[in-house]
């Protein structure tokens, strides 16, 4: 088994934080702060991807995808549709009936959708929600490794790493131009775009980036970060914003600060704060499986935030509901590992594919 790279953990942990509290920022959601989280907070984990892919025969890349990517994807469907049926018979506040039917909920599951789908044939489906990453990441490393693959051996270096820069900038040219045409099923858009992330991510790797890249150029990479985030929101899940370009670029240099200060703070690994980072980092499936599905189907934040808002005002409120949203994850992060059966379907990496690799 390999060892884990501390501050990929690190940086997987800050991430996912991110985006548990970029999902609840209430009304100040949109605003710059909102802006500069979703400028990295999907970003970064293509790019991480990209760092630590190695090529493997197409079979292999999909066996692997649907192990990992797939199996937490349908069992995090699996809860929002059998909750939904349960507050339709049994209407209560502390449960919401997100899918109004089976079918509906059916419908949604199979399309994958972040936000609201559009399309010239008007088909209506149900957004399932922030879980989209995970079908999105699914066809992103197919269409990666398949392009590895095909360009590997076939020039020298240099020309090697044209020819892949060409063919994801027109995977990326394509993904940006559906953002304006249609929302694919399973986020297709996003994974055509994000071929970018991992392929910056593969070469900060193979050219060892993190250690020739001096202090001096990560001022220029939060700038960049800022520029993105101040030009306005990021929707990579479509993907949009109001310049594609800035938004990539800004995504690139933000992921690389992230990783800068994760790299930093893992030099203190006994740090009480920094073990906590690790551990999401490290559980960060969970957290985004059970973030959505507090997100979903379960109403305590709507509750908390409709009784508090007019008494404490919306700063403390959504201060409250991040902390309520941190919470729920974190009692799911630390539960989930000690539940057989259950900790297969969402950390199949850990408990399901080391089991089948070893018959």
């Amino acid at each position: 088994m390999r060892k884990r790279i501390e501050w990929i953990d690190i940086a997987k942990g800050i991430a996912i934080l991110a985006v548990v509290i970029g999902h609840t920022l209430g009304p100040y959601n949109g605003q710059f702060f909102g802006s500069l989280i979703f400028a990295f907070h999907m970003p970064i984990f293509f790019m991480l991807s990209g760092y630590l892919y190695h090529s493997r025969p197409a079979r292999q890349e999909c066996q692997r995808g649907i192990i990992n990517l797939l199996l937490p994807y349908l069992a995090t469907a699996v809860v929002l549709l059998v909750v939904s049926a349960i507050a339709r018979l049994l209407p209560n506040p502390l449960l919401n009936a997100y899918f109004p039917s089976w079918r509906q909920g059916l419908i949604a599951t199979s399309y994958g959708a972040g936000s609201a789908v559009f399309n010239p044939w008007h088909w209506q489906v149900q957004p399932i929600g922030a879980v989209w990453f995970l079908l999105s990441m699914f066809i992103a490393l197919q269409l990666f490794n398949g392009v590895m693959l095909l360009t590997a051996r076939r020039h020298q270096r240099w020309r090697q790493a044209i020819v892949r820069g060409r063919v994801f900038a027109i995977f990326a040219i394509l993904g940006g131009w559906l953002g304006h045409v249609a929302y694919l099923p399973w986020a297709v858009n996003a994974a055509l775009l994000a071929q970018l992330f991992l392929y910056a991510g593969y070469l900060v790797n193979q050219k060892a980036l993190l250690r020739r890249i001096s202090s001096a150029w990560y001022l220029l990479f939060t700038f960049m970060w800022l520029v993105s985030a101040f030009q306005g929101y990021f929707a990579l899940t479509v993907p949009t914003s109001p310049n594609l370009l800035i938004s990539v670029m800004g995504g690139v240099a933000g992921s690389l600060c992230i990783i800068r200060v994760s790299d930093w703070l893992s030099h203190y690994p006994n740090a009480r704060p920094i073990k906590w980072l690790k551990r999401y980092g490290q559980l960060s499936l969970v957290v985004l499986c059970f973030h959505l599905i507090d997100l979903n189907v379960i109403g305590i934040e709507g509750w908390l935030t409709n009784h508090l808002i007019t008494h404490m005002g919306p700063l403390v409120t959504t201060i409250i509901a991040i902390s309520y949203r941190i919470g729920f994850v974190t009692v799911a992060m630390l539960a989930i590992p000690h539940l057989p059966g259950i900790r297969a379907c969402f950390l199949p990496r850990q408990y399901l594919f080391r089991r089948l690799q070893r018959r």
